[in-house]
């Protein structure tokens, strides 16, 4: 079903049309296809330290608040993925994983925001890494003796001096065998990982007791995601480390890693065309990747930016770096479950986007039937960020989660539903806005100021197998003005008539973002 069809845009054309566009011949000017109307990220749903950061960061940087908005819960899944799950019902339970992604184009600073954001992040890793040096390197070198050792027992038995009592050569050998099997290797902590392979994740992530954050202000784990490394395309441990389904991964002369409940989140800023490629890839639409990921399209500054901008403010700055810290350092983790008023506010919520399935979000259920496990998830997120012993609150896992916290998740996923129907209509992803835009070019591409719709589903029937496969897209047209239809009588069957716009073509590329 067109998101058009369902009159997303009907209240938005009368602000159009009285903004300064022309009317000729009673012609108005249609509404352009890139239209795209898009709230605030509501920033004061974060606790005030991350606001607070937020706001300085876009004003510093010159950026849409957006863009840091979308990173911070990056920020926040990375902490708490690991030790926190949230349980909605008894049958029903969420990690708190998420992929997110700010989408712009170049020179839009996107690797600025990004780098403050995860300052504080790599600054506790480095630390975490320094304390645990030394016992790092401890556990390697005994790891090491015990390879070498059984080493030398199998070329001893394979080369047996005289005197030398091979049942118990065997013995030992098989005792080692056990004790290598059985130890557990230590390794640096990684929190955040870059441009890897989905075979090199699967070790990351195995060293790290599966979880990991992939974290990149470029779109190449993209590319790593649609295997340019690899012959085959293998998308399980992305699916997997977002739901948190046991994963394991075979290999020929290697062990197989084997993970139980895998945590994967991805922080990433991207430019629209990186973007682009990635959804239009089938088998991530099909298999529900694309589905995963929570999206905004910032807004560009270029061209109206303050270039003498006031910096962040120190103490801003400290306050989050200490934030940030608590909520990695705090050892806490458990379930978190919501109080029943919250319980009820989900419910009706759930209820709502259940509608939106056969409505507005028809043509993206791939996303929208994750938009309220993804709202879950940032209500703990929220949650255990406000409830961080380490910020002087309770233990998150002991509070039950407010009707307040699950309504400024539901904030969070309103606006980020807008910036999603966005990004897939951007992309195409709306069949019936990308037929509209077919049909128009070939009408244009006539010459002609009006055509039969006859006529046209015979120059389009390489595209349209049926008449009425062509219906929903000429409904589009006609609601953003680009053509009229009007039946012309013969004697016989009426003739529709379809009437171009001749405003049309100056319409096509023109963009609002509002």
């Amino acid at each position: 079903m067109s998101s058009y069809s369902n009159g997303m845009y009907a209240d938005k054309a009368e602000d159009l049309r009285n903004s300064g566009f022309t009317v000729n011949d009673n012609w108005e000017q249609p509404i352009p296809f890139d239209t795209i109307n898009l709230p605030e990220f509501p920033i004061d749903c974060f606790p005030s330290p991350i606001a607070a950061f937020v706001k300085a960061l876009a004003e510093s940087t010159q950026t849409p608040t957006e863009m840091a908005g979308i990173l911070s819960l990056g920020v926040l899944a990375t902490a708490f993925q690991k030790r926190y799950t949230i349980r909605v019902k008894r049958d029903y339970t969420e990690q708190l994983s998420l992929y997110v992604v700010a989408v712009a184009e170049p020179g839009e600073r996107k690797s600025a925001v990004y780098s403050a954001l995860n300052t504080p992040i790599y600054s506790y890793e480095s630390q975490l890494n320094e304390s645990e040096a030394a016992d790092v390197e401890r556990n390697h070198a005994e790891k090491d003796i015990l390879d070498a050792r059984l080493k030398a027992l199998k070329s001893e038995m394979a080369h047996p001096k005289k005197d030398v009592n091979l049942e118990k050569l065997k013995i030992d050998i098989i005792d080692l065998t056990k004790k290598i099997a059985d130890f557990k290797e230590i390794y640096a902590t990684r929190l955040l990982a870059d441009d890897v392979t989905s075979e090199k994740l699967a070790d990351l992530m195995s060293e790290q007791n599966g979880c990991l954050t992939i974290a990149s202000a470029e779109g190449g784990v993209f590319d790593a995601i649609c295997g340019r490394y690899e012959k085959t395309l293998n998308i399980d441990i992305y699916l997997k480390g977002h739901a948190g389904d046991p994963l394991t991964v075979e290999r020929i002369s290697r062990k197989p890693n084997k993970i139980k409940n895998p945590r994967l989140s991805m922080i990433l800023t991207v430019q629209n065309d990186v973007l682009n490629g990635f959804m239009a890839n089938s088998t991530f639409r099909g298999r529900g990747l694309c589905g995963r990921f929570l999206y905004v399209i910032c807004n560009s500054y270029v061209g109206d930016r303050n270039v003498n901008a006031a910096p962040i403010p120190e103490t801003v700055t400290d306050e989050y770096n200490t934030f940030v810290e608590r909520i990695f350092s705090d050892p806490n983790g458990g379930e978190l479950e919501l109080s029943d008023e919250a319980f009820q506010a989900y419910l009706g919520y759930a209820q709502y986007v259940e509608h939106r399935l056969k409505n507005d979000l028809d043509y993206m259920r791939d996303w929208g039937g994750k938009l309220c496990g993804a709202m879950c998830r940032v209500t703990a997120l929220l949650h255990a960020a406000d409830y961080t012993p380490a910020n002087g609150n309770g233990n998150p896992a002991y509070i039950p989660i407010s009707v307040d916290t699950l309504n400024r998740s539901i904030k969070i996923a309103e606006c980020l539903s807008s910036h999603a129907m966005a990004a897939y209509q951007m992309m195409g992803a709306d069949t019936a806005t990308a037929d509209a835009k077919y049909l128009l070019k070939r009408i244009e591409s006539i010459g002609q100021d009006e055509i039969s719709k006859r006529d046209l589903f015979d120059k389009c029937k390489g595209k349209f197998k049926k008449m009425e496969a062509m219906e929903p897209a000429v409904q589009t047209l006609v609601e953003m003005g680009y053509i009229r239809q009007d039946e012309q009588n013969t004697g016989g069957r009426p003739t529709i008539i379809l009437r171009l716009n001749p405003l049309s073509k100056s319409s096509r590329s023109s963009k609002r973002v509002s």
